[in-house]
């Protein structure tokens, strides 16, 4: 196998990579917005900071849209000649998808930690 050969199945090896990545962050997203959205009358009945939770959504949101966007820049990246990972759009959704994803699991915990226990 030659050099260049070598370096399109890393590239090929890299978009399968970060397609599966994507792909299980936005199933979390999304398995995260079902689920709260399954316990909202709970929720919606403590009385914790629910400034917390309305930006963990708006982040799960944010999360979801931008992983499918990038979704699409590795559908885009694997079928061009040339495709590679660094292509910037996908870098930025993705690390956008990410960020957002981060900021959410913060703003949950931060919920959780703070919302008074009912006993």
């Amino acid at each position: 196998m030659t050099e260049e050969e070598e370096g399109a199945e890393r590239a090929r090896s890299a978009l399968a990579a970060a397609r599966d990545l994507l792909k299980q962050l936005v199933t979390i997203d999304a398995a995260l917005l079902t689920f709260g959205i399954g316990f909202l009358q709970n929720i919606s009945k403590g009385k914790g900071p629910t400034d917390w939770l309305l930006s963990a959504v708006a982040a799960i949101l944010a999360s979801i849209f931008f992983g499918v966007v990038a979704l699409y820049a590795v559908v885009e990246q694997t079928h061009s000649s040339g495709g590679n990972i660094n292509n910037g759009w996908l870098r930025f959704n993705s690390a956008a998808s990410w960020a957002a994803f981060v900021w959410a699991t913060i703003s949950i915990g931060v919920f959780v930690v703070l919302a008074p226990i009912n006993v």
